[in-house]
C-alpha cells in the first residue's frame, strides 16, 4: 500500500489542538466576563454585541492563522475548542449544581 501524505504531521495536529483549546479558553472566559460584567454596564444590550464581535472575530482569525490553508488544522481544531467549552462550564458551574 502506498503512504498517504495528508500534509500535516500528528506533532502539528497536537499543537493545533491545544491552540484551539486556547482560543476557545479566550472565547469563553470572555463570555463569562461579559455574562458576569453586563448588569453594570450603561448599555449591556450593546457591550455583549460588541463582546460578540470581539470574540468572533478573535477566533476566526486565530483560525485563519492557524490553520494555513490546511483543512486538517480546521477540523483539529475544533476538539480543542469544545475541550475548552467543556473546561468553562465545569469551572463556573454553580456549587451543588447536578449535571
Amino acid at each position: 500500500m502506498g503512504k498517504v501524505d495528508v500534509g500535516v504531521s500528528l506533532i502539528e495536529l497536537v499543537g493545533v489542538v491545544l491552540t484551539g483549546m486556547l482560543l476557545g479558553s479566550l472565547f469563553f472566559g470572555g463570555l463569562w466576563l461579559t455574562v458576569r460584567h453586563a448588569s453594570r454596564w450603561r448599555n449591556p444590550g450593546l457591550a455583549v454585541a460588541a463582546s460578540l464581535l470581539v470574540r468572533f472575530a478573535i477566533v476566526a482569525i486565530g483560525l485563519y492563522l492557524l490553520a494555513d490553508g490546511h483543512w486538517q488544522r480546521y477540523v483539529a481544531a475544533v476538539p480543542g475548542l469544545w475541550a475548552a467549552r467543556w473546561l468553562w462550564v465545569r469551572r463556573i458551574r454553580a456549587p451543588g449544581a447536578n449535571r
